[in-house]
């Protein structure tokens, strides 16, 4: 099963102040590729599960639903106009839940300025949009954009491309839609007392009922949610991480959009078939698509980490395993900061993970299964390299370089000992340098000399190590069974969800994460929108239902944007799959969570040396009776 970590990562906001540490701040992240506005001009299109080819999109009403009403004074997608002289149309592939790619749409470049003024009454009686007027541009290159090096690699920018119209008709129909999703914010002001919000209802064309569940607590606030069959329309789930989740979605609690996603059916969503096909597949439970993605990297985490103490001992590129431990060793006792005093440690973690993502990496440990040739599947605990690895972890803490907190250090708590600088680094998303905290900027307010950054693991032998490659998303949002039932309802949440999706530099996306220009946000004659006080409190991660596919693009440094899609390359470069991500066993998603917790107390015992390594095939011996063997049969059964 999918193995990833269901992450709320709001969009990146430049503010005026300093963002706040454990997470309280203003969360950043990279954002969506840009798209053409003529998604659906294209004359080929999607032909997954045996879809007929068609020459033309067909209108909504032509397929039997109802069609939401076009957005009045807007200008449609996908409508030829004169082209801006020397402007050339990215191509963007298309892509299908079940892996068929559409060619990129013709190169139409697109120039006006979109007035949304109030509707007219229309046969979705949709709510009017309030009057905004915005220049935008729909024609490619754009100054400042640095085309993705590699695949899996997102685009970045450095300055703001200009906005383009990614959403061409109101997707509501009237009524409610009711939305329950995690969040690590202060709730944000009610619908009464929040412009955003009623802006939001007006632009949706219906009325949102948003409920707001701190993070902490969100799987466990969901898991009952579906077990009491009270659901909203849309609810923010983590099936291939959380087993009751997962046996609830095998069991039917959910609407499979599988036929209306699938083959020629996205093409009515624009901004979702924007989506990694990869993800798409990756998403799949049983072969079928029981939700949304909440996209996120393919390309695994790096171990982030102070570049500038690596400079400084001569070991800015550990070669192999033994550099690497001499980097961490000497973090901890050659004082890395100065001081005079003994306050650094080389090496930290969060949730007892001892970073050995990086180290396993150094070893080539497989991403948690490894495909023989006869088709059979060795879990990484079982190889030789998985030993290897524990036994360097083991090195790692006996000299002392592991911070002594490390077994319980949660991410905020890891983050705050590298931004003060008391950790050399820790293994973490590569968002997080310009994330959540920016923990760049952060550690450079503290300390000016700080430079965070990302290192690839070595191969401890001295040749290339391995990263590992994710889904590409944490979580799916799903549509209860019961509410899928009605298909035209089902289509009007998809339509919403894909204006959650709209893409990085629309008009749709800088509404969502800046709210109405005077009131949420100013923007600099540099093009960078500066959120409010009063943008901050109402916009809050009311935006962030979904998101559209990531870009690089920090206004308020806008160097990193090359820095990290730099960073992501060397990651990339390095990714192997996990050959099981995809096949799904009935023994995971009831005893997942169980066999995870063993593992991880184990792990902790032989890093530590609570428990000899020569205790690790009595391990292995467990874990196969406890389930793992049972896993293994089922999921080679599924792979097959």
């Amino acid at each position: 099963m999918v193995t990833t970590t269901m992450q709320q990562v709001a969009p990146e906001r430049e503010t005026t102040r300093a963002v706040g540490r454990r997470g309280m701040g203003r969360r950043e992240v990279v954002r969506a590729a840009l798209i053409g506005a003529a998604i659906i001009a294209g004359g080929a299109v999607l032909a997954a599960c045996g879809a007929e080819p068609v020459a033309t999109p067909t209108s909504p009403a032509s397929l039997g639903q109802q069609a939401p009403t076009p957005a009045p004074s807007m200008l449609p997608i996908g409508v030829p106009v004169s082209p801006v002289p020397g402007a050339v149309a990215t191509p963007t592939a298309l892509a299908s839940p079940l892996g068929a790619i559409m060619p990129p749409p013709p190169t139409i470049a697109v120039t006006a300025t979109l007035t949304t003024a109030p509707a007219t009454a229309a046969a979705t009686a949709a709510p009017a949009v309030s009057a905004v007027t915005t220049s935008m541009t729909t024609a490619m290159p754009v100054s400042g954009k640095l085309p993705s090096p590699a695949p899996g690699v997102p685009d970045a920018y450095t300055s703001a491309p200009p906005l383009f119209r990614a959403v061409a008709m109101i997707p509501g129909r009237g009524g409610k839609i009711s939305i329950v999703k995690a969040s690590q914010q202060a709730p944000p002001p009610p619908r009464d007392g929040n412009v955003w919000w009623q802006e939001l209802e007006k632009r949706l064309g219906t009325q949102v009922d948003f409920t707001l569940v701190p993070l902490p607590s969100y799987t466990e606030k969901a898991t009952t949610l579906i077990a009491s069959g009270d659901l909203p329309d849309l609810l923010s789930i983590s099936p291939q991480t959380t087993p009751d989740q997962l046996k609830a979605v095998t069991q039917g609690a959910f609407t499979d959009l599988t036929t209306l996603l699938g083959g020629a059916g996205l093409r009515d969503y624009p901004n979702l078939a924007q989506y990694p096909a990869a993800v798409w597949k990756n998403a799949l439970i049983q072969r079928k698509l029981w939700g949304v993605p909440r996209l996120g990297f393919t390309f695994g985490s790096p171990l982030l980490y102070r570049l500038d103490w690596a400079a400084k001992f001569g070991l800015a590129h550990p070669k192999n395993a033994d550099e690497f431990l001499a980097l961490v060793t000497r973090a901890t006792r050659d004082d890395p900061d100065g001081n005079g005093k003994p306050d650094t440690f080389g090496l930290g973690a969060q949730g007892g993970d001892w970073s050995l993502g990086f180290i396993n990496g150094m070893f080539r440990v497989p991403n948690s299964w490894r495909q023989n040739a006869d088709g059979t599947l060795t879990n990484a605990i079982e190889t030789p390299e998985y030993g290897q690895s524990l036994a360097f972890a083991r090195r790692v803490y006996e000299t002392g370089a592991y911070h002594p907190d490390t077994a319980a250090l949660n991410r905020s708590q890891a983050t705050d000992a590298l931004i003060s600088g008391k950790i050399g680094g820790y293994v973490d998303q590569l968002f997080q340098l310009n994330g959540d905290i920016r923990v760049r900027y952060e550690s450079k307010r503290l300390t000016p000399t700080a430079d965070l950054g990302a290192l690839v693991p070595p191969g401890a032998d001295g040749g290339a190590g391995v990263t590992y490659n994710s889904a590409g998303f944490g979580g799916l949002v799903a549509i209860p069974a019961k509410t899928g039932r009605d298909p035209e309802r089902a289509k009007e949440l998809l339509r919403v969800l894909d204006y959650f999706s709209a893409a990085f530099g629309s008009e749709e996306y800088t509404f969502l994460n800046y709210g109405l220009e005077g009131t949420h946000h100013t923007l600099r004659p540099d093009g960078a929108r500066v959120l409010t006080d009063r943008g901050r409190t109402e916009i809050n991660e009311l935006g962030n239902v979904v998101y559209p596919p990531r870009v690089f693009s920090y206004p308020a440094d806008p160097g990193d944007a090359a820095l990290l899609q730099g960073f992501a390359r060397d990651i990339a470069a390095l990714g192997i799959d996990n050959p099981a991500l995809t096949a799904y066993s009935p023994t995971n998603a009831m005893r997942g969570g169980e066999l995870t917790r063993f593992t991880a107390d184990r792990v902790s015992a032989f890093v530590t040396g609570r428990a000899p390594l020569s205790e690790l095939d009595a391990f292995i011996r467990d874990w196969r009776t406890r389930g793992g063997d049972q896993i293994r049969t089922e999921l080679q059964a599924d792979m097959r």
